[in-house]
C-alpha cells in the first residue's frame, strides 16, 4: 500500500477550499485535508507533527489565503513559520497562497525567503491553470525554493514597471 502526499487546504472561503480540493483530488496523486477555520488548520498541523513538533511535519504542502480580518503579522502563514522556527530540526513546510488580495506589500512579505517563503501566489480565478503543476514541482521535485525564486523575480520585475 502506498501513501499519497497530504496537502492541507485552509481558507475562510469554503467554496474556494472545495474548489482547490476538487482540483487536487482530480489528479489522483494527493490526499487533501480541507479546513475552513484557523483552529482546525492548526489542529491538522499538530496532528501531522513528528517528534513532538521538533521534526519537520508530514504535510507535503499547505495551500492557504489571507484572512482580511487579521493584521498581516497574525496570518496563518506566519503562525506556521513561527512554529517551524522554534526547532532547528524542522524545515519549512511549502506554502502556496491563493487569494484575491494582491497588495504588493503582502506579496513581498509572503514571498520573502526569511519571512514567509511561500512557493507561489495565485489568484482564485486562475489558480486551476498552474496549481497542479506547482504542486507536482513542490511535492515530487522538491522545487519550492526555485518556485519562490521565480515568484520573487516576477514580483520584482512587475514592480519595476509600475
Amino acid at each position: 500500500m502506498s501513501f499519497k502526499p497530504v496537502i492541507l487546504v485552509y481558507d475562510l472561503d469554503n467554496k474556494l477550499v472545495d474548489e482547490i480540493a476538487a482540483e487536487i483530488g482530480a489528479t489522483g496523486l494527493y490526499t487533501s485535508i480541507n479546513t475552513y477555520n484557523e483552529s482546525n488548520a492548526m489542529d491538522a498541523i499538530k496532528q501531522y507533527d513528528r517528534g513532538f513538533g521538533f521534526l519537520t511535519n508530514k504535510l507535503s504542502c499547505v495551500i492557504t489565503g489571507w484572512n482580511n480580518y487579521k493584521k498581516p503579522r497574525d496570518q496563518f502563514l506566519y503562525r506556521l513559520r513561527a512554529i517551524e522556527k522554534s526547532s532547528p530540526l524542522r524545515a519549512a513546510t511549502p506554502v502556496i497562497i491563493v487569494t484575491e488580495d494582491h497588495r504588493e506589500d503582502l506579496k513581498k512579505r509572503a514571498l520573502d525567503r526569511s519571512d514567509g517563503a511561500a512557493c507561489g501566489y495565485l489568484h482564485p480565478d486562475t489558480f486551476r491553470q498552474s496549481l497542479t503543476e506547482m504542486l507536482h514541482k513542490v511535492v515530487f521535485q522538491k522545487g519550492e525554493v526555485e518556485l519562490n525564486r521565480l515568484a520573487l523575480e516576477e514580483l520584482n520585475g512587475a514592480s519595476q514597471y509600475d
